[in-house]
Parts: structure tokens; C-alpha cells; sequence
């Protein structure tokens, strides 16, 4: 869940805008550690990363977790912001709401009978000047009713008991507000219909092993989740037992995760969980297999497997390319999809296919070996031998008996595949296609010429133009 948020009127322009009343109005008087506070957490607040954390603020300012909370807190008390829910808190920002930062005049005794109303509902406790001031203020700045308004404060005194603040209050008539509801029959409306889902609430709390009361929020998640969402109580409360740590925070992360994926019923959750596992199962057997540790593999599940399953490859296939890569030295999640996008552009998507593959590849090695050992060379095979072997047999349709006899002629050379390159381009060039043919070539006769070479001279350079060096470098890559 993300711990810096905004409400809805906050415009994101996808950069961190702080409104000039802010630096007029507020920063002055406020301590530099709380305004540093208040400005990262709202740049904090265009994301949903896992960089949107109270830790986050702390590390970044060096001070602690407790220190960042006391410092909302002070904002709350102006009104920039509200901190919601006491077990897991999370800070919603408010657009500012006036332009001088102060309360507007207002015309004697309009608000009297307010007053009077607000202070019977909130017995336990005399409410302020300043307080009364946040009242009318949101009442200037908006269309909600007076009346509204102190159905509200009784709704949430209710709640909470007569030590509740006035920023909860706010809170909850800024949330119908946003609902288009500020008549004293809407608001009565909205907040009786959400009273009904006490029953099931209590049916959820007792599923993730809460005592607490029932507060706002809950029933605010609780609409989302059956209303919004579409679960049913069966679905909450099942998922609900597996959230005994957590509480609602971690439930209600739980239920917008399988909203997101498609998940409603309770089969649908289950055999995604299932899936879920499977996929971080088969996530740590593959990053095992190349010898690479990830303390979380969830970037691995979203950015590789999840990809390659739904491209159709099998555990069994993708284990197999993982295991071959690490023999060959590539032992990177990148090195690893980089393979496995080759292997699917060849059609290679399971075991019978990449054995396939791999058959043509090692009888192809073996062709490349028979050219090394007629040209006296004795050596691995290397990307640039199949490159040029595929260029000779596919490019160029030359036969394997005629790039063996030219490597028979390149042996003693210094540099003996360079040199059957040569020979072999200029037979091709020369419309020689059989051995027969290359023996009685003149070409033959010029390119054998140059086995004559003296250790430690120069040897004469044949000089290429732009286009042809350029062409030299638009090779196509290895497949494998």
C-alpha cells in the first residue's frame, strides 16, 4: 500500500508541483525537517512503487520512522494533510484551498446554529476556535450543507467516541464530497448504507484475528471490495484468513491484486495463487540453474517467466536452455532471455524441438571441425568459424566438398580461414562450383600464391573501400 497519496483534486502533471501558496503561506513558519518531509512524501506520492514508504522518507532525511509521523502530523494540524488509518497510516495530500492561507471573512452569526449543532454532538470536549475555523472554512470553499456536515461529526463521533478530530471529521465529508454527495439526505444515505456492513465486517475482522472496533475505513474498503470490485463476503472472508498479520492494509492489497489479475471467485484465487507459486517456484529453479541469487524474484517472474510461459515453453524446456546456458558461461537472467528469444524466432519452444536444434547445430559443428583439421588448425570451434561456415553453405550455396578442398589449401597459411574465405568468394565470384572446377581455376592459382609467406615481414595488404569495410560489419548474428 502506498504510503503518500493524493486526493482526487490534486492534479498529477507527472511532476512534483507545489503550489506558491505553500512557500508563502506555510514553509515560513514551519521547521526545515517538517517541510522537508512534507515535500519529498509528495513527490513520493506520484508513486506506487515500493519506494512510496515511510522508511523511505526516514533513510533519505536520517531521521526515524516516528520523527516523519510527528512531522504529518503537524501538516494535518493546518490542514495540508490527513493521516489515515492508526494501525497502518498512510498520508493523503490536499490541494490547498485558498489562496492566501487564511480564512476568508465571514459574516457574523452565519454559522451560529452550526456551531451549536457541532458542539452537541461533540460532548466530550469543548471544540476550539481554530478548530471551528477548519469547519467553516470547508464549508466556504465547498456546496456541502451545515446540516451535512454535522450528521458527519455525529457518524464519526459514533465511531470513534468525542475525542475524535476534527481532521477525521474532514476527512469523511471531504470523502463524500468526492461521491457528489453533499446534501444532508445524500450524505445520511451514503453513511446508513455503509452502517450495514458491520455485520459482515465483524464476520472479516474475526477471520483476520481482530478485536478492534469498527472504524470508517473498513467500511470504505469493504464498499470498494463488494461494490467496486465485485467479491462476495465468502470471497473476503476467505481470502481473509490468510491475512492474520497484515490486517485489513495487507487485505485489502491481497483483494486488489486479484481484482487486477481477474481473480473474483474463490476457485479463480486459488488456482492463481497456485499459479503464483509455480511461477516463483520455477523463477528460483531457473536463476539456481545459472547460478545467480535474487532476494526478490518478483522482476524475474513479471519481466522473464510469466513471458516465456505464455510464449508456450514447458518447466521442463526452459531448465533445460537455463542449464545449457551455464555450461556455456552465460549465467544472467538478461544472458538466458536473450537465448531463449532466439531459440523462439528458430520455432524452438519445447524438449523434442531444442533437441532438434541442438542435433543440427552439433552436425553442423562437426562439418566446421572437418574445415579446422584440413586446414591444420587445432581448436574449438568459435563464433566467427560458424558464421563464415553459414555464409559459405547458405549465402553463398557452396558444396561441403568444395570448402573442404579450399581448406586443404589453406592449410599452412596464417590465417587459414581468412584465406578460404578468400578463395571461396573468389570462386563464387568466378561461377566455380566443383573441385574439378577449382583446380584448373586460375583464382586457385592466385590465391595459392599467397601460402608463400616469411615469418616476421610485412605482408602485402589488399586495400578495401568504405562500403566494403562497412560490409564487412553488417553480418548477421550467431542463431544460437
Amino acid at each position: 500500500m502506498a504510503f503518500c497519496i493524493k486526493e482526487k483534486q490534486f492534479v498529477d502533471t507527472g511532476y512534483t508541483a507545489v503550489e506558491n501558496k505553500f512557500f508563502i503561506n506555510y514553509m515560513p513558519a514551519a521547521p526545515d525537517i517538517r517541510t522537508a518531509v512534507y515535500l519529498l512524501g509528495l513527490a513520493l506520492s506520484d508513486s506506487n512503487g515500493d519506494d512510496n514508504a515511510c522508511r523511505t522518507i526516514a533513510d533519505k532525511l536520517n531521521i526515524s520512522a516516528e520523527e516523519v509521523l510527528d512531522a504529518y502530523r503537524y501538516w494535518e494540524e493546518l490542514g495540508l494533510v490527513t493521516i489515515l488509518n492508526d494501525n497502518a497510516p498512510q498520508i493523503l495530500y490536499h490541494a490547498l484551498r485558498n489562496g492566501s492561507g487564511t480564512l476568508k471573512k465571514i459574516r457574523a452569526n452565519k454559522y451560529t446554529k452550526f456551531s451549536d449543532a457541532m458542539q452537541s454532538v461533540i460532548e466530550g470536549r469543548m471544540i476550539t476556535v481554530a478548530e471551528y475555523k477548519e469547519y467553516y472554512s470547508f464549508l466556504e470553499e465547498t456546496t456541502f450543507q451545515p446540516e451535512a456536515l454535522v450528521y458527519v461529526a455525529k457518524y464519526c463521533s459514533e465511531l470513534k467516541g468525542n475525542d475524535i478530530s476534527y481532521q477525521y471529521i474532514l476527512t469523511v465529508a471531504r470523502n463524500q464530497l468526492i461521491k457528489g454527495a453533499t446534501t444532508l439526505a445524500a450524505v445520511t444515505e451514503n453513511l446508513s448504507a455503509q452502517q450495514k456492513y458491520d455485520d459482515d465486517l465483524k464476520i472479516i475482522f474475526k477471520a483476520i484475528g481482530s478485536n478492534r472496533r469498527i472504524e470508517y475505513a473498513d467500511r470504505v474498503f469493504y464498499e470498494k471490495w463488494t461494490k467496486d470490485f465485485g467479491f462476495t463476503l465468502d470471497t473476503v472472508k476467505s481470502v481473509a484468513k490468510n491475512c492474520k498479520t497484515g490486517g485489513m492494509g495487507k487485505l485489502n492489497a491481497k483483494l486488489t491484486e486479484y481484482y487486477k489479475k481477474g481473480a473474483l471467485s474463490v476457485k479463480e484465487i486459488e488456482n492463481y495463487e497456485t499459479q503464483k507459486c509455480r511461477l516463483y517456484e520455477l523463477a528460483k529453479a531457473l536463476t539456481s540453474a545459472i547460478g545467480v541469487y535474487y532476494q526478490s524474484l518478483d522482476a524475474v517472474v513479471e519481466e522473464y517467466v510469466s513471458v516465456w510461459l505464455q510464449r508456450g515453453y514447458d518447466d521442463e524446456t526452459l531448465l533445460a536452455v537455463a542449464k545449457y546456458c551455464f555450461k556455456s558461461g552465460i549465467r544472467t537472467m538478461q544472458g538466458l532471455g536473450s537465448i531463449i528469444d532466439k531459440l523462439y524466432k528458430n520455432g524452438v519452444i519445447d524438449l523434442k524441438s531444442l533437441d532438434d536444434y541442438l542435433a543440427r547445430l552439433a552436425a553442423t559443428d562437426e562439418k566446421i571441425g572437418t574445415v579446422l583439421a584440413k586446414c591444420g588448425l587445432d581448436r574449438r570451434i568459435i563464433a566467427n568459424d560458424r558464421l563464415l561456415f553459414r555464409t559459405w553453405t547458405e549465402d553463398w550455396n557452396l558444396s561441403l566438398e568444395l570448402i573442404e578442398y579450399a581448406a586443404e589449401q589453406g592449410a599452412g597459411t596464417n590465417a587459414p580461414m581468412a584465406y578460404v574465405n578468400r578463395l571461396l568468394l573468389q570462386w563464387k565470384n568466378s561461377g566455380v562450383r566443383t573441385v574439378e572446377q577449382a583446380r584448373n581455376s586460375k583464382a586457385s592459382t592466385a590465391a595459392i600464391a599467397e601460402k608463400k609467406v616469411i615469418i616476421g615481414k610485412d605482408m602485402e595488404r589488399r586495400h578495401y573501400t568504405d562500403d566494403q569495410i562497412n560490409a564487412l560489419f553488417s553480418a548477421l548474428d550467431e542463431e544460437e
